[in-house]
């Protein structure tokens, strides 16, 4: 057997959860990391699936149970049932079709099942030089291992699992970073000249495979809506490929039709909701950042719930997606669902929200709240939250629990007209000491943003 076959993946074992009672490994080889968990955790249960007989033969004398099959054409029913764990190390790539599997492991696994999976990384930079060198020859072994069948970047793994009913985090990675040098200089050069800054290039470039540890989304949220309520969408765009790439391909908003308005060339959030709004068909106004995207199910998902509100009558209040909810002793805590760039952030619904996060905020025709144009491109629905709460004297914005892709390329830093909406919210304001918001507590002494947490 090759070291493949022989091969112990210490990154993706550390991130099996320690209390998985049934687990299905996919492409177990010879059984090592199965063997190993087992003897780490003696009440599990562990079911292998490997296609390699000699491989297979080995794995049943360690593992509880091995199914002989090849994935691009059996029927994974055969391996059983009810799995609150499936351990995906280094194979979706070998397959022809990783969705349908992924699909139908969600079919087969426990309510609150988790995937364990580990990828290569084709955007590193070592593919890349092959790439503007005009020579993708394959290799025997690693990220141009001539076996592969699909390639995936982080954007793209998190695609391919949102859409198949799982919800991604990077839980790890394996790196071999970049060594400065003229080349590496030049690809940054070209980075950011697609408005990618030097630290997020240079973080996906170093990234050689990932760890990722993936929730399953309840199925009633997949589920085509009972009431459902059209919507319109207003997308300021000034990155095309940007926009190309997560909005104009959401699986989301195709499955509902949903009304896409581009804007471009605005001054401000509240010019670009203002020009969006002037055009909409639709009531209701998703304003969303063109670097957003819709997995299967999220227009499902987002219809019933603005269709529940306009039954409810509730139409008046701003609707996000990620943020903060209030409390009456004065505390907040995290609210809302998105996957954030490689991490999800997971904290449920709240109708108390005293923040939002701008990357995606809906609004009825008839709300009682607008964007405020003094604010430029930051804090503006922060301000929607506390435009509300004067009015109801209580914190009462929604936050939705629709697990939207935020697929940015931002690293992290905050620029100075960050600062400046600080500062004018809190001039906005001057009966508030502070303001909390996502990126970090906003203080009156200061003027300025103290802290920032990722």
């Amino acid at each position: 057997m090759s070291n493949y076959y022989d091969g112990l993946n210490q990154k993706l074992l550390a991130a099996i959860p320690a209390d998985a009672q049934r687990v299905l490994e996919l492409g177990c080889a010879n059984g090592r990391l199965g063997q190993r968990f087992k003897e780490l955790h003696p009440g599990v249960r562990w079911v292998g699936v490997e296609f390699k007989e000699e491989a297979a033969a080995e794995a049943s004398r360690v593992l509880d149970s091995v199914v002989k099959m090849d994935l691009d054409q059996a029927d994974l029913s055969a391996a059983g049932q009810g799995f609150d764990v499936i351990v995906i190390g280094d194979l979706l790539e070998h397959l022809r079709s990783p969705e349908a599997v992924l699909s139908a492991l969600y079919d087969l696994s426990a309510p609150r099942a988790k995937i364990v999976c580990c990828l290569p990384n084709m955007g590193h930079l070592s593919v890349i030089e092959r790439l503007v060198a005009g020579d993708i020859s394959y290799d025997e072994m690693g990220l141009l291992d001539k076996t592969h069948s699909r390639f995936f970047s982080v954007s793209s793994a998190f695609k391919t699992f949102l859409d198949s009913g799982w919800l991604p985090n990077l839980q790890d990675q394996y790196r071999v970073d970049v060594t400065p040098c003229a080349f590496t200089n030049h690809i940054l050069q070209a980075a950011m000249a697609l408005g990618v800054p030097q630290n997020t290039a240079t973080f996906n470039m170093g990234l050689y495979q990932m760890i990722l540890v993936c929730e399953k989304w309840p199925m009633q949220f997949l589920a085509k809506p009972t009431a459902p309520e059209r919507f319109s969408v207003i997308v300021p765009v000034n990155r095309p490929w940007q926009f190309n790439l997560n909005i104009a391909r959401s699986p989301g908003l195709k499955e509902v039709g949903a009304e896409i308005i581009t804007v471009q060339g605005a001054s401000s959030a509240a010019e670009a909701y203002a020009t969006g709004a002037g055009k909409a068909a639709h009531p209701w106004r998703l304003m969303v950042h063109q670097d957003v995207y819709f997995p299967t199910g999220t227009g499902f998902a987002l219809a019933q719930a603005l269709g529940n509100l306009t039954q409810a009558g509730v139409t008046a209040l701003p609707i996000g997606f990620a943020g903060l909810a209030g409390a009456s002793d004065g505390s907040v805590s995290y609210a809302g669902q998105v996957v954030d760039r490689t991490h999800l952030f997971s904290h449920g619904p709240s109708q108390a929200a005293v923040s939002m996060d701008e990357l995606a905020v809906v609004l009825h025709r008839d709300a009682a709240v607008r964007p405020d144009p003094t604010l430029g491109w930051h804090l503006w629905a922060t301000d929607l939250c506390l435009q509300i709460q004067q009015v109801a004297q209580q914190p009462v914005g929604q936050l939705l629990e629709i697990p939207i892709f935020h697929n940015s390329t931002n690293d992290y830093n905050l620029p100075a007209a960050f600062h400046e909406s600080a500062r004018r919210l809190l001039d906005k304001y001057p009966h508030l000491s502070n303001i909390p918001t996502l990126c970090g507590l906003i203080e009156r002494q200061a003027q300025a943003l103290v802290s920032c947490q990722d």
